[in-house]
């Protein structure tokens, strides 16, 4: 039984050392892999703030940004940018900004009116936590940049700062914000009037005068008044301020219209800039009339040109708004189709006629900048040879003609006019031919070797910018009208139907050993196939007054003589 027991003490010994051997062996220390993906996440541009400095937190948001003077001003777009997966992953050079009039978009393309794109932006990793970084983004705006306050012709509209940026993943994030940038009435002035040594009696011609040239500097659309007083001279006599004389043009002194102690609007206008490179201007003429005795010495006094607004409604033109007049246009030539030097080989119909005119070569006038129509191109006919012409246009028993143009030294020829043969021709206007009287300004018709046509009176002036209008009613009459005057009127006689086949001819009659050519400067030309109102013809009138700088020479009553038509 001893015997029994210590075996079975014994085996119940190795039953125990058999289970701690298994138990030790599963419980044992082992290196195990964990894993997990954090999920991508877009970075957030958290702020935007317009700022004068770099990085600043003050803001231009509640005081609108005001161009600098003349000059560009740069403004700072700037704000925080935040990233979860931390400021590292946000790919800075990818940050951008779009800095555009809210209407244009930010697919627009950069111009210096509507549109700043800039792709280079500053950040600095170091403010903020480990999952913030700030930017700043700079914004050099032009003077002329669109205003958008309520003093501006863009009221209804704003500025959009669009800023974006992406991760190393190119996730992107983007955040708008906007403002307005407010009007800057601006011109650059002369600072004196010096009509230097001058005779007793002398009156100032247009080789004598002074030009002083008002340049625009701001975003606002401009016009001055002009006032002055009596200028005393240093050893005898005083000289009225009617003595001086003013006028847009390049004229002497008994065609300019005298200085007064009351402030008169010269009626410059001059517009928005929207040329990148060119800045736009317009000129004031001075001239002086000296009596032929009482007066001796240096003569001064002060003359006051004040800068004013003009209206902020949006200019009116018979091509972006051509249904407000009762009749279709038939061809309309405009300064802005042709070519800015060279010659004029074609000019482009705005209509929607597409009847573009052409020259021959040799025939071809030449592309210029004209002085005497607010320095617009212009299409300039030697008076010789030069023509542009289309076949088949013909406007109809009744109609209306505009154009803005310059005569040439000699006074002569035909701005525009239609010719089937040698004896007929439908519409024309011009001033001249020899059996017309050199220089008056006429409109007709021409049929069965007879004419009938309304002219002036007295001769148009050598060197000088005019606007004119021709227009026939139906079968009632012919009415000729200068510088928005009616200066000429006829009975046209019974309705005529006109030849279909008739051709344009821009600077000439068909006829060309009848009628001389065409001596002068051409900027637009407007017809329609119907007679306008009054009210339509004066539209017309001061859109093409006030773009070529003519509006001085509008009757007193006109409607559109201080101020352009607006929609």
């Amino acid at each position: 039984m001893t015997t029994n027991t210590k075996i079975f003490t014994t085996l119940i010994a190795a039953s125990f050392l058999l289970i701690i051997g298994i138990v030790l062996r599963y419980t044992g220390a082992a290196d195990v892999s964990t894993t997990a993906e954090i999920q991508n996440a877009a970075p957030t541009i958290d702020t935007i703030r317009f700022a004068t400095t770099a990085y600043s937190a003050d803001t231009l948001t509640s005081t609108g940004i005001l161009p600098n003077i003349g000059t560009t001003r740069t403004i700072h777009v700037n704000g925080t940018i935040h990233d979860d997966n931390g400021e590292a992953d946000i790919a800075s050079s990818t940050l951008a900004l779009v800095f555009h009039k809210t209407s244009s978009t930010n697919t627009c393309t950069a111009d210096n009116n509507d549109c700043y794109r800039i792709n280079t932006c500053d950040t600095d990793y170091t403010q903020g936590s480990d999952t913030e970084i700030t930017y700043n983004c700079e914004v050099p705006i032009t003077y002329f940049i669109d205003a958008t306050d309520p003093a501006s012709i863009y009221e209804s509209d704003t500025w959009t700062a669009s800023v974006t940026i992406a991760d190393i993943a190119t996730a992107q994030g983007t955040l708008a914000a906007t403002i307005e940038v407010n009007s800057l009435l601006a011109l650059n002035l002369p600072d004196a009037i010096d009509y230097g040594t001058r005779s007793l009696g002398e009156n100032s011609s247009s080789t004598t005068n002074i030009e002083t040239v008002l340049t625009q500097r701001g975003n606002t659309k401009a016009d001055v008044q002009v006032s002055g007083t009596s200028m005393s001279c240093s050893l005898l006599g005083t000289l009225p301020a009617t003595a001086q004389k003013w006028a847009l043009t390049d004229v002497d002194s008994a065609s300019s219209a005298a200085l007064t102690t009351t402030a008169a609007a010269a009626a410059r206008n001059i517009d928005l800039r929207t040329n990148e490179s060119s800045e736009l201007s317009a000129s004031l003429y001075w001239n002086i009339a000296i009596p032929a005795s009482g007066v001796k010495g240096i003569c001064t006094g002060n003359n006051t040109i004040a800068v004013i607004a003009q209206s902020n409604g949006i200019a009116w033109n018979p091509h972006d708004n051509a249904s407000d007049i009762s009749v279709a246009r038939q061809f309309h030539y405009r300064t802005e189709e042709l070519p800015t030097t060279g010659y004029v080989t074609s000019w482009t119909d705005v209509s929607g006629n597409a009847r573009n005119v052409s020259g021959a070569p040799g025939d071809q006038p030449a592309s210029v900048i004209s002085s005497l129509l607010n320095s617009k191109t212009a299409a300039r006919f030697d008076g010789s040879t030069d023509t542009l012409t289309r076949a088949a246009v013909d406007l109809g028993q009744s109609w209306s003609i505009f154009a803005a143009f310059t005569t040439g030294s000699s006074v002569t020829g035909i701005l525009v006019s239609d010719g089937y043969s040698s004896n007929d021709v439908s519409y024309m206007l011009g001033a001249a031919s020899p059996f017309m009287g050199v220089g008056e300004l006429v409109t007709g018709i021409h049929r069965s070797n007879s004419w009938t046509i309304a002219k002036e009176a007295s001769p148009l002036s050598a060197a000088t910018g005019y606007l004119a209008a021709g227009i026939r009613t139906s079968g009632s009459g012919l009415f000729v009208y200068k510088n928005g005057s009616q200066v000429a009127t006829a009975a046209a006689g019974s309705a005529t139907t006109f030849n279909s086949g008739d051709s344009l001819f821009i600077g000439r009659r068909w006829d060309i050993a009848e009628v001389p050519f065409w001596n002068g400067d051409i900027a637009e030309i407007i017809a329609y196939n119907g007679s306008l109102s009054d009210t339509e013809r004066q539209k017309i009138e001061g859109y093409l007054a006030h773009k070529y700088g003519l509006q001085s020479q509008l009757p007193s009553g006109h409607p559109y003589k201080t101020t352009a038509p607006t929609n």
